[in-house]
């Protein structure tokens, strides 16, 4: 084999090795927790409890952010919980739905204005629920 080819060969096979062995690390550690995704207008995760029990995580969160709480929601006889707040100009819904017995899909938005949102903030509102 030509030289230039066996140094490609080398770099795309390191390349592989690096890529894969990253991935696994990522989903190593989405493991041992609930693993936040960013959304389109902010942020996502499932979090072990039941709807009740993830919505008080999301109105302490609030106390503890100082987030000015706006408004709730109850749909789907209580399987879908919807808190509503304001820090500053922003606002910042909590959306909790239930995905099985013993844990809840979580979604975060922090709206800055009509088309711009705050995926920063909404993650802090999840992190702080997962405390």
């Amino acid at each position: 084999m030509p030289r230039p080819i066996r140094v490609f060969a080398t770099v795309a096979l390191a390349a592989a090795a690096a890529t894969s062995s990253g991935c696994f690390l990522v989903a190593a550690g989405a493991g041992a927790g609930a693993a936040v995704a960013y959304t389109n207008r902010g942020a996502t995760a499932n979090i072990e409890g039941t709807v009740p029990a993830v919505f008080d995580k999301a109105v302490r969160a609030f106390v503890t952010l100082q987030i000015t709480e706006t408004g709730r929601a109850t749909e789907n006889s209580g399987d879908l919980r919807r808190l509503v707040g304001t820090l500053g100009e922003q606002e910042i819904t909590v959306e909790v739905k239930r995905s099985s017995e013993s844990v809840a899909a979580v979604e975060v938005t922090a709206k800055k204005n009509v088309v711009d949102y705050d995926k920063d903030l909404a993650k802090r509102v999840l992190d702080a629920m997962m405390k």
